[in-house]
Order: structure tokens, then sequence, then C-alpha cells
């Protein structure tokens, strides 16, 4: 859900890197919700009573996926997850994002996350 958060986030290991990867994967369409449409989703489902929610179609079709093919499934989380940053290179100290910044956060890849930030008071 995209509400500005990754400049407030704690951060350990390869904060820089940590960061840009949060911030950017917060502010693409496809891997991020506008946090106003996430809440009016929340809100229907609770008027309606409902048990359960899955607000994106990314996360419903990662359901369904995990269900069809949970052995694919897990090679391809084990396949993501080498994806991410190592453990920490310069000490394991958490910082926030804000003091965590690189070339890649905050940049153009990050507006998204930027504007969220600025209309949910997230910024300092």
């Amino acid at each position: 859900m995209r509400t500005g958060s990754p400049a407030n986030a704690m951060f350990k290991g390869q904060r820089p890197k940590e960061y840009a990867w949060f911030a950017i994967s917060d502010s693409l369409p496809l891997t991020s919700i506008n946090a106003d449409r996430a809440a009016a989703q929340i809100i229907d489902a609770c008027r309606s009573g409902d048990a359960e929610l899955v607000i994106t179609v990314q996360a419903k079709l990662a359901i369904l996926a995990r269900t069809a093919a949970p052995e694919l499934f897990a090679e391809a989380m084990t396949l993501m997850n080498g994806l991410l940053p190592g453990p920490a290179v310069d000490g394991n100290e958490a910082r926030p994002g804000r003091e965590s910044t690189s070339a890649w956060a905050p940049s153009l890849l990050t507006a998204l996350t930027q504007r969220a930030a600025k209309e949910n008071n997230e910024e300092h």
C-alpha cells in the first residue's frame, strides 16, 4: 500500500539498497496500491461483513499460484529472495530510509511514494 512510509521505515543491512528496493516497489503501480483506493476497499468490505479481503489483483494471482503450484511458487519466492540485498557490509545499525538514500531513491522511480508522503504527512 502506497502510504509514503519508506522514508520513515527502519532499514538494516545494506541500507541504501534496501531503501531503494522498498521505495521503488512502493511506487510502482504493479506492485502497490494507492492508500485511498485500498482504504475504500477495506471500508466496503467492512460494510459488507466480508471475513477476508485481498486488495490487489497481484495478491489474488499470488494466492492462486501458491494454491495451484505450491512447489513452483516456493521456488519463485526463493528466486525473488535472491534478488534482495544481502546482509550488512558496514554494520547492522537500523536507520530510517531518509538517512539511507542513493541514486535510486529518491528518484523519478519513487515519485508516487514521494507524492504519497506529502499527501499522508510522512515527510520530515
